[in-house]
C-alpha cells in the first residue's frame, strides 16, 4: 500500500508543476516524513532533505490540498502559527481510499455513457465519435478523412466493469 501511495504522491506532483524533478523530490518528502515517524515542520524537512524551504513547502502544501499529507497547526511560545507534517498509516489508508472513489465515479460514469449511447471509431487515429457527431460529419473522420466504423461497446463495458469490481474490493 506504501508503494502505491508514494506513486500517487510523485505523478500527482509531478503533474501539477510539469515536472518529473519536483515529483521524485515529493517523494523523497513523504518517505522522510513516513519514516521518522515524527511531526515536522517544513523548515526541518527542507534542512534533512537539504532542499530549498520554499519548494518544499510548496510540494507540502499542495499535497495538503489534495489529501496526501498530514499538517498540525501549533502556536508557539512567541505566537507564531508553526505547522507540522507528518505522513502515517491513516494518512496512507485515506489517501488510497479518496483516489479509488474518484476512479470509481469515472469508471462509473465511463460505464454510464457507454450504455446510453452508439459510438463509432476512426479506424485509422482511433478517435472516437457519438452517433450524433458521426451523423453530423457524414460518417467521416474530420481529423484524417477515414470513412467511421461502428464499435460494440460489450467489450469494454465488461472490462471498465471489472475493474470498477476489483476497485471496490479495496
Amino acid at each position: 500500500m506504501k508503494e502505491a501511495y508514494l506513486y500517487i504522491v510523485e505523478k500527482s506532483v509531478a503533474w501539477e508543476f510539469d515536472s518529473p524533478e519536483y515529483g521524485r523530490l515529493a517523494r523523497k518528502v513523504v518517505e522522510l516524513l513516513y519514516d521518522r515517524k515524527e511531526d515536522l515542520t517544513d523548515d526541518r524537512v527542507a534542512i534533512l532533505l537539504n532542499i530549498s524551504t520554499a519548494e518544499t513547502r510548496r510540494i507540502l502544501q499542495y499535497l495538503m490540498k489534495l489529501g496526501l499529507v498530514g499538517v498540525k497547526k501549533r502556536t508557539t511560545e512567541d505566537y507564531r502559527i508553526e505547522y507540522t507534517w507528518y505522513v502515517d498509516d491513516d494518512v496512507i489508508r485515506q489517501a488510497i481510499k479518496n483516489r479509488a472513489k474518484v476512479a470509481k465515479e469515472k469508471i462509473s460514469s465511463l460505464i454510464k455513457s457507454l450504455t446510453e449511447g452508439a459510438y463509432y471509431v476512426c479506424p485509422t487515429c482511433h478517435m472516437r465519435y457519438t452517433l450524433d457527431q458521426a451523423v453530423n460529419y457524414g460518417g467521416v473522420c474530420p481529423v484524417c478523412g477515414t470513412q467511421l466504423e461502428y464499435v460494440e461497446n460489450v467489450e469494454e463495458i465488461d472490462k471498465l466493469t471489472k475493474a470498477y469490481e476489483s476497485i471496490d474490493k479495496i
